[in-house]
């Protein structure tokens, strides 16, 4: 998500995530203030650690994507490139969940239930956007946003572009109502850690694990279904498109691909 922004907002952003971190967590409950001190450093030891490690293996696979499109690519070596660099989430998530388990202890009853209802607010919130439209309003805005995008990429699309897109588009399963069930069985689990008086430390540290770590233990097959096959459908359609690129919007993409490099450079050394 950082590399979505601007050259210096993804700089600013990154480097200062510590504090900017309070306005988030300040959405979700109110700490005391041992609790936001040791949320600062941890964020802080957090990033540390990810400018370290993680952003070297993202220019890594980054550069890895621009060779295999540079080529011709497959949907088999596409789909496994990106179910590969889903994984750095997972690095990323098991690497800070003792010490978010360790935050969790400190909270009282009226910080955990100030947790939980903040989070159903928020999926109340994104469910009453999502009742507001229609299917074809959705489907019409996403086609809008894929144009944009694949425009920022390539420059201007040729009609058989537009058209591609267009038909992908089309074909993508919506998955919303999905992952808000995800969302809420999960949410379930933690207001139950919360909430049990049954569990000791070591059964408390293992159950947020758990919720933290697993999260496929919380998605429905269906869920997963429909993940991988919008996965292969995404692939397939950069595998078509590959082939009606012209030379200016190869030019294009390559500069695309250089910049986003030299901002993964910019926040590694900075």
């Amino acid at each position: 998500m950082l590399l979505s922004l601007a050259g210096c907002s993804a700089s600013f952003t990154y480097n200062n995530i510590g504090w900017l971190s309070t306005f988030w967590i300040d959405d979700y409950v109110d700490l005391d203030k041992q609790q936001s001190k040791t949320v600062k450093s941890l964020i802080k030891e957090m990033r540390d650690w990810h400018r370290k490690t993680q952003l070297p293996l993202y220019k890594k696979d980054l550069i890895t994507l621009q060779e295999i499109l540079s080529g011709t690519p497959s949907k088999k070596i596409l789909v496994a490139h990106f179910q590969n660099t889903k994984q750095h989430w997972q690095i990323l998530v098991e690497h800070i969940s003792m010490p978010l388990i360790e935050v969790a202890k400190t909270l009282d009853s009226k910080q955990r239930a100030q947790f939980i209802a903040a989070i159903s607010d928020k999926m109340n919130e994104e469910q009453q956007e999502f009742a507001e439209q229609t299917a074809k309003e959705r489907s019409e805005e996403r086609l809008k946003d894929q144009l944009a995008t694949y425009a920022d990429w390539l420059g201007k699309l040729s009609a058989e572009q537009t058209q591609l897109i267009t038909v992908a588009n089309s074909e993508f399963q919506s998955t919303f109502i999905l992952w808000q069930r995800y969302k809420q069985t999960r949410l379930d689990a933690l207001s139950t850690a919360f909430n049990s008086d049954k569990l000791d430390n070591d059964d408390f540290t293992r159950e947020l694990g758990r919720i933290i770590k697993n999260r496929h233990a919380f998605m429905s097959e269906e869920l997963i279904m429909h993940d991988q096959q919008n996965l292969a459908r995404y692939a397939a359609l950069l595998v078509d498109l590959r082939q009606t690129l012209s030379d200016k919007q190869i030019k294009h993409a390559r500069k695309e691909f250089t910049q986003m490099v030299d901002e993964i450079d910019d926040l590694i050394n900075d």
